[in-house]
Parts: C-alpha cells; sequence; structure tokens
C-alpha cells in the first residue's frame, strides 16, 4: 500500500525546485519509454535499426539548426548529446545482432 508522506512547506523557491525536478523525471522517463519502443519496434522487425539509426541522426541535425538559429542554444546542445546518446545504444544493439 502507499505510504503518506507529510509535504514540505511550499516556498517559491522550494516550488520552483519541485516543478524543475518533476520535468526532469517527466524527460528521464520520456528516454527511457522511447528506447524501450525502439528495441520493441527492432524485435518485431516493424522498423529496422538503421531506420532508426537514421531518424536519431535527423533529430541531432534538426537540434544543430536549433542552435545555430540561436533557439534556446544550451537546451538544444544538452538534446543534441541526449540523441547521440540513443543513436549509441541502438548503434550498440546493432553490434549485438
Amino acid at each position: 500500500m502507499s505510504e503518506t508522506v507529510a509535504a514540505a512547506p511550499v516556498s517559491p523557491r522550494n516550488e520552483h525546485e519541485a516543478d524543475v525536478q518533476l520535468h526532469l523525471a517527466y524527460a528521464e522517463a520520456s528516454v527511457l519509454l522511447i528506447e524501450a519502443l525502439m528495441l520493441a519496434l527492432i524485435d518485431r522487425n516493424v522498423l529496422s535499426i538503421d531506420d532508426l539509426t537514421a531518424a536519431v541522426d535527423t533529430a541531432v541535425e534538426t537540434k544543430k539548426g536549433f542552435i545555430a538559429a540561436g533557439e534556446h542554444p544550451e537546451i538544444s546542445a544538452i538534446a543534441a548529446g541526449v540523441l547521440r546518446r540513443i543513436g549509441n545504444s541502438l548503434a550498440a544493439v546493432s553490434k549485438m545482432k
């Protein structure tokens, strides 16, 4: 059963930190879900590793375009790094098959 935990008083700083943590948790969960879905698509022969790698490469190039255009360059650079890690995971899977 679930355990009830008393919430800390919410100050503007705590509320901001809580919002940031929530957004980070959603981002992390989203990446894990995408990786799991990509592996399921590969396992079921719906998409090939090459198809998914091309999609990731396109996303990386899109983020590079955002950086060049000055659209949230810091966030876009980090996002491009996350996408590269997903691409590396796909490369590792392709070596295992």
